[in-house]
């Protein structure tokens, strides 16, 4: 394939996507025939079918022989995961992954903190009493990372709320960071002191005390 073929592709491809916005088209939306994009486009009929082509590959829209084109529900978790998996790859190394969590998570606590509500604080509070019970490293490994995942859910952002869970749950699962009780124990304390800072509207300290208990963790 020719350099400007391939420009060309890509032009076609962006401009599926923009026809998808521009239409309001949505998850099980039926696109026009290739034979229409050729009209409305203004290309080469293999041309559309190579930009729907890779549309397909990369999951935004189904192919059914004699049916058309169908835009797919969307999956966040799916295409960042094939990311980090390219990340891995490529020489991906922890520490990139612990100060991206960092980020997140204190932006985490700003968004909370400027809509914050008595019910979210103890909703945490509640995710921290439950974990007292655990008793075994993995039963550790699981509640300390339910905390992560309820202070994300917390901000109420569903698009945040999905990209950052991918984020928290594969470093979890790809990090393997054995807790002792003892170290357990000292978790659950940061817990608590990152969430009474937050109920004493001390996002400062509560992200400098996040920042402190992930860097921790993961040197342990």
């Amino acid at each position: 394939m020719t350099e400007a073929k391939i420009s060309l592709k890509k032009q076609v491809i962006h401009q599926i996507k923009q026809y998808m916005i521009e239409q309001n088209l949505s998850a099980g939306d039926k696109l026009p025939t290739e034979r229409k994009f050729v009209e409305i486009l203004g290309v080469s009929r293999s041309v559309v079918r190579e930009a729907l082509s890779f549309l397909e590959n990369t999951e935004v829209i189904s192919v059914r022989h004699g049916s058309g084109a169908t835009i797919n529900h969307t999956n966040i978790e799916s295409l960042l995961s094939n990311f980090f998996f390219l990340w891995q790859l490529n020489s991906g190394n922890q520490e990139e992954i612990q100060s991206l969590r960092v980020l997140i998570e204190c932006s985490a606590i700003e968004e909370i903190m400027n809509h914050r509500s008595d019910q979210d604080i103890e909703g945490l509070y509640q995710v921290v009493r439950d974990g007292e019970h655990a008793c075994t490293p993995e039963d550790y490994r699981q509640q300390d990372m339910q905390f992560h995942l309820n202070l994300l859910r917390a901000t109420h952002n569903d698009l945040f709320i999905q990209m950052t869970h991918m984020i928290t749950t594969y470093f979890f699962d790809v990090i393997q960071i054995d807790i002792t009780a003892e170290q357990y124990h000292k978790v659950t304390m940061d817990h608590y002191a990152i969430l009474q800072a937050m109920e004493h509207s001390d996002g400062l300290e509560a992200k400098r005390l996040l920042t402190q208990h992930i860097q921790d963790i993961d040197s342990s």
